[in-house]
C-alpha cells in the first residue's frame, strides 16, 4: 500500500460523503476481509513467466481471459494462465523483482516498471518518458508498436517484453472519449516514476462507475474498445517480430463481480492487490509460433552497440590527450 497516495486521497476528500461511501468504504472492506482470505486462505498459484517459451512477450494491460476471448482477432493458439498478480505491481515484483534478466529488454508504456523495479533487465526503454499523449495521459499504442520494432532492430539476439497500457484506462477510442468529459488516464504512476506528488487528475473510470457517472454497460463498452485499438497494433506488429510470440496481461478487471471465490457478498471494481479473484487473475496466453527463432545472447552480443562503444573510447582519448584524464 502506497500510504502518500492514501494520505493524499484522505486530504482531498476528507469532507466527501459520497467518496467515503463509494471508495473509502470498500477499501475498508478489501483491506480486512478481502485480502486477508487470499493471502492467508486462498493464495495465488500463477505461473513465473520466465519459465515458459517465448522470445516475445506481449503484455496487454489489464485485460481479462474472458473478454481476450470474445474479442481476438490474431491468429495463434489461445491458452489461460494465471497471473502472480492482481494489478501491476504485484506482476512485476513477483515475476522480476530481486532477479537478473541479462537476456531481456523490456519496453514499457507502464510507468509502473520504472517505479517498482531497480532495473533488472540487460535495458528498459521507457516509451512513456518522449512518447507521453497529454490529452489523454496515457501512451498510445502505435507509439508502443514502434518503440518495439526500433527495439528488436537495436537488440536482435534479445528477448523482448513489451508492456502497452490498453485496454488499461483511459478510453481512448470515440465512444470512451464521447463517455465522461474527464477521466483519470495513468498520470499518477508516471508522477510516481518521476518523483512528482502521486495524485490523479480525474477521478479513474471505476470511481466514475461506482459513483453513478458511468453505466456497467458503457464500462465494457469503453474496455472492449481499447482491447480492440491495441490488437489492431499487434496484429501489424506480429507480421515483424521475429521468434515465438505470446500475448498475454499481467491481470484483468474486476467490473462489479464479487471476488470469487472469496465468500465475502460484496462487489468489487478495478484491480486492487492480494485480490486473486478468478477475473483478476485468469489472463490470455496467445502463442504465435515461428519459422526462424532469434539467438538469444546474455549481455552484449556480437556487435551490439559497437559504434556506442567506440565513440566513449574516442571521447576518452581525446580527454586523455588534452590532459583532463
Amino acid at each position: 500500500m502506497d500510504l502518500d497516495i492514501v494520505r493524499a486521497n484522505l486530504r482531498n476528500h476528507w469532507n466527501d460523503l459520497d467518496w467515503w461511501r463509494d471508495i473509502a468504504m470498500p477499501f475498508a472492506v478489501r483491506a480486512t476481509l478481502v485480502q486477508p482470505y487470499f493471502r492467508y486462505v486462498h493464495g495465488n498459484n500463477g505461473i513465473d513467466v520466465f519459465e515458459e517459451d517465448w522470445d516475445n512477450l506481449l503484455i496487454l494491460d489489464a485485460c481479462r481471459y474472458d473478454m481476450f476471448a470474445a474479442h481476438n482477432t490474431l491468429k495463434g493458439d489461445l491458452q489461460q494462465r494465471v497471473s502472480k498478480g492482481s494489478n501491476t505491481a504485484e506482476f512485476l515484483q513477483r515475476n522480476f523483482g530481486g532477479k537478473t534478466f541479462d537476456d531481456t529488454v523490456y519496453v514499457t508504456a507502464n510507468p509502473q516498471v520504472d517505479v517498482r523495479l531497480d532495473e533488472p533487465f540487460y535495458e528498459t526503454v521507457s516509451v512513456w518518458r518522449d512518447h507521453w499523449d497529454e490529452d489523454f495521459n496515457t501512451v498510445r499504442p502505435e507509439a508502443m508498436a514502434e518503440a518495439i520494432l526500433d527495439t528488436q532492430e537495436r537488440f536482435p539476439n534479445k528477448r523482448i517484453i513489451a508492456h502497452f497500457v490498453q485496454p488499461h484506462y483511459p478510453f481512448i477510442g470515440e465512444f470512451g472519449r464521447a463517455l465522461v468529459d474527464d477521466q483519470a488516464g495513468i498520470e499518477l504512476s508516471k508522477r510516481q516514476a518521476t518523483g512528482e506528488t502521486a495524485e490523479s487528475d480525474h477521478y479513474n473510470i471505476w470511481d466514475l462507475l461506482q459513483r453513478g457517472v458511468v453505466s456497467e454497460a458503457d464500462v465494457w463498452k469503453g474496455y472492449t474498445e481499447n482491447l480492440r485499438l491495441a490488437l489492431e497494433r499487434v496484429e501489424t506488429l506480429l507480421d515483424d517480430l521475429f521468434g515465438r510470440t505470446v500475448v498475454t496481461s499481467d491481470h484483468g478487471n474486476l467490473v462489479g463481480e464479487r471476488p470469487t471465490p472469496c465468500p465475502v457478498p460484496f462487489r468489487m471494481y478495478g484491480h486492487p492487490p492480494s485480490v486473486y479473484a478468478d477475473a483478476l487473475v485468469t489472463v490470455p496466453w496467445l502463442v504465435v509460433e515461428s519459422e526462424t527463432r532469434p539467438d538469444i545472447v546474455e549481455g552484449v552480443a556480437a556487435g551490439e552497440r559497437e559504434g556506442e562503444t567506440a565513440n566513449e573510447d574516442d571521447a576518452e582519448d581525446q580527454l586523455r590527450a588534452l590532459g583532463y584524464l
